[in-house]
């Protein structure tokens, strides 16, 4: 059987869940899974950048700008939400959505209840939180919460390197986590400045 993905050994025990997990998925079958967001600017998070990017279409990378989601834990974590896709031309067209909630989970998503009335609100809370990632395909933010989208083709593009004919990573935490500006910066300046 065919290596799956090339994980450096610096991978915090997490990587090899979302690998792992590839292996029960059906085609389309999705996971979700709350991670140390050291992957998305570190060198050795590479290997798991290319590896989502192959084999499924990145729904949401979730953080919180205001809470830790396990406060004993000494990592800020994100919500990763894959589905798998063997198919290439439906990944490079899918868009990523980057989102950075800018209030506490819990102002989206009620607390689990026992009560089933209160399940089902909270149920449907989650849904319009989906609803409202998905909508947006264009930059988004409001008081509340901030999307940035990025199709997988570019997420690629901006990871290969064309020398050594290999991906070589990105650092994603930027559309979470950088000011709408240092965009608007970049974009007018990328032909004046030099690596």
């Amino acid at each position: 059987e065919a290596k799956l993905v090339e994980l450096s050994k610096r991978a915090g025990i997490h990587a090899y869940f979302f690998v792992h997990g590839y292996k029960f998925l059906k085609k389309g079958g999705r996971f979700g899974f709350v991670v140390s967001n050291s992957w998305l600017d570190v060198d050795w998070g590479s290997g798991l950048q290319e590896f989502f990017l192959k084999h499924y279409k990145i729904l949401a990378i979730i953080e919180s700008k205001v809470e830790r989601w396990f406060v004993d834990a000494d990592v800020n974590t994100c919500i990763v939400i894959l589905e798998r896709s063997d198919k290439k031309g439906e990944r490079n067209e899918n868009v990523v959505r980057f989102v950075q909630l800018k209030k506490p989970l819990r102002h989206f998503i009620p607390n689990a209840e026992k009560n089933w009335d209160k399940e089902v609100k909270r149920l449907q809370e989650i849904g319009k939180l989906v609803d409202l990632i998905l909508a947006h395909t264009d930059y988004y933010e409001n008081e509340e919460i901030r999307i940035y989208p990025k199709t997988q083709a570019d997420l690629w593009i901006e990871g290969y390197d064309e020398d050594s004919q290999k991906y070589t990573g990105a650092k994603w935490g930027k559309y979470i986590r950088a000011p709408e500006i240092f965009f608007k910066v970049m974009e007018r300046g990328k032909d004046l400045f030099v690596p």
